[in-house]
């Protein structure tokens, strides 16, 4: 799975490449859908916009009732740069564990996976975002969980690597950025409660939770595709290596592939691999 992942980093991580402004986006849009096919899985695609096409991908797994668990990450890259942890690593962990998973795997609730367009600027925040696209279609009761994947391939175990929002925050979970946050808001709080729970027990101290007691938005907690399914009212957790409060290379030309943590990304992997087919398909 190592040699996996690190090989779709590579393949997507070129600068400029991914930008959905850039010259080189219809060949980001034909190589997502190639590598999603090579998993043996067929896409549905939305496209949306004029001058360029925009397209959201969906691979959709029914289960015994119609309510959905959505795994998301966003393809597009932030102007110039190469985006290996932003978002490279997340899209090729979903690429991964599409791979892996069985045609027949049991599933109570139905699962969709989806790499959306358009997260970064100038579309974050308005309704071009392809997470926004996806929500706005939707009802809240239809959703069981939306699980967003944003950065999770920089990882460091040095003293002081990690910082956070809140300067207090780091008396609770530490200051080594050797670990996987997951964020959720008050209405998701539940919810995220219960996943985070079924992660930790594939690997106990790599998944800590800010699942906060109350509203807020803003610091970067809110900034992925997470916060359209929040703004509909649907439970949603983001998965994060917490992004710039961590990794220097944030929306840098220096966000390359030899930066990235390919052991810790397959520990994702196949942690969540492992949730989708042994608990969360279940009731």
């Amino acid at each position: 799975m190592i040699d996996y992942l690190t090989k779709k980093v590579t393949q997507l991580a070129k600068p400029g490449f991914r930008n959905a402004k850039g010259d080189s986006w219809a060949e980001t849009t034909s190589l997502i859908e190639t590598l999603i096919r090579e998993t043996g899985n067929i896409p549905q695609i939305t496209e949306w916009g004029e001058s360029n096409q925009y397209k959201n991908f969906t691979i959709r797994f029914p289960g015994e009732i119609s309510k959905t668990i959505i795994l998301g990450a966003h393809y597009d890259t932030y102007d110039e740069t190469p985006g290996a942890d932003d978002n490279a690593s997340s899209v090729a962990v979903l690429l991964g564990i599409l791979k892996e998973l069985p045609a027949n795997f049991k599933r109570h609730f139905t699962f969709e996976f989806i790499f959306y367009a358009c997260e970064e600027p100038p579309f974050f925040d308005t309704n071009e975002m392809g997470s926004y696209v996806d929500a706005s279609k939707r009802k809240p009761e239809d959703i069981e969980m939306m699980i967003c994947l944003e950065m999770v391939g920089f990882f460091k175990n040095e003293k002081n690597s990690q910082k956070y929002p809140f300067g207090i925050l780091k008396y609770i979970y530490g200051n080594r950025g050797n670990f996987i946050m997951g964020v959720s808001n008050k209405a998701s709080r539940k919810k995220g409660l219960h996943f985070m729970k079924l992660l930790k027990r594939q690997r106990k101290h790599f998944y800590k939770n800010l699942l906060l007691p109350i509203s807020f938005s803003g610091l970067g907690l809110d900034w992925s595709d997470h916060r359209n399914y929040w703004n509909i009212g649907a439970p949603a957790i983001m998965l994060t290596d917490t992004a710039m409060f961590r990794n220097p290379n944030y929306h840098e030309k220096t966000d390359t592939p030899e930066t990235l943590d390919f052991e810790k990304m397959q520990f994702l992997t196949l942690d969540l691999l492992n949730l989708i087919t042994q608990e969360l398909g279940n009731k």
